[in-house]
Parts: C-alpha cells; structure tokens; sequence
C-alpha cells in the first residue's frame, strides 16, 4: 500500500472510530439495504432486518445498529453496501484537504457531546428507550408530553431538549449529512 493510500486510511479509521454518529443512531433512522446485501447473513450475524413487504420501502436496519459495539462495527468485513459505501460530508472534507483532522475530530467531539446532551434531556422526561434512533425519541417524548398537562419544571425541561435538538441538527447538517452544501474552509 502506498504511503498517500495508507494516510487516508488511518485517518478515515481515526475519525470513524472517534464518531459512530452513522450508527449510533443520531445521524440516521435506518439504514436501507441494498441488491446484494446478503439479508439471511446479515440476520446470522444477529442484524435484526425489517421488512414491510413494500416496494416503497425496501428492507432496512433500524439504527442505532446492533452491531455497533463503541464505535467499532461487530460485522465490519459483512457490513452492507451502504456501509461500506458511505462518506459523510466531513469525512470527505477531510478527504480533500478541505478540513484538518484536528478541526474534524473537535468538530465530532462537539456532536457527540450535543447528542449526549439530547440523550440526558431525553432520559430526566422519561424516556429510555436506547433502542431508538434520537430523532423517533424526541418526536415520541414531543408526542407524549402534548397529550398531558405540562408542569413547569417538565415544560422548561422539554424546552432545553428542543434547543438541544436544533443545535445537535444544525451541526449535523453542517457537517455530517449527505447531500449537504459543502463550504470551503
């Protein structure tokens, strides 16, 4: 492997290990798998695939992904496509020189820390249910605290989750999401 080949694998590993946010559940939802994902495979490897039997919907993993295991993948060698395939837009800024690493790795500290924030708001109005993605979290706490009456302490409570989750959004859209408007830094 060359040296300019083996550099942007270890910085790849270096930042993907620090982060996990594409499979922790904080950047995505689910993760629809594509022609060629071995499906049985990935349910041997314990990979709970959902199914709607829809056309609309193709088979999917519901994130956070069972296999992730503190920032590294437990199926990386059998991961599917998209997976394999995906970059986020840091990732890619770092790739073309456009960003430093030292800038990406604060840049992944401060949304972990803000999706930590997310998480903690989440658990003091009650909901603990780890295995859902932070964006279905919120919506169901959202959903579940309108149908009651709002003490105060809960309301001022509800009101730092929804800023939390704007500014947790903001930086994710920034820097993370594919597709996002790329600036030149």
């Amino acid at each position: 492997m060359n040296e300019s080949l083996h550099s942007a694998v270890k910085v790849e590993t270096q930042l993907c290990q620090a982060c996990g946010l594409c499979c922790n559940g904080v950047i995505f939802a689910n993760l629809a798998l594509q022609p060629g994902d071995d499906t049985a495979r990935l349910q041997s490897l314990g990979l709970p695939v959902r199914s709607l039997h829809s056309v609309l919907r193709p088979p999917h993993l519901a994130q956070p992904c069972a296999a992730f295991d503190g920032c590294r993948c437990r199926v990386y060698t059998d991961r599917p496509q998209y997976c394999r395939q995906f970059e986020c837009v840091l990732l890619k800024s770092v790739k073309a020189g456009r960003t430093e690493r030292t800038a990406a790795l604060r840049i992944i500290r401060t949304a972990r820390e803000r999706a930590d924030k997310v998480r903690r708001l989440l658990y003091a109005l009650g909901d603990t249910d780890e295995q859902l993605p932070l964006s279905a979290r919120f919506r169901c706490t959202g959903k579940r605290l309108s149908e009651g009456d709002l003490e105060e302490g809960t309301a001022e409570t509800y009101g730092e989750l929804t800023l939390a989750v704007h500014y947790l959004n903001l930086l994710l859209g920034e820097a993370f999401y594919p597709g996002s408007v790329e600036r030149d830094t």
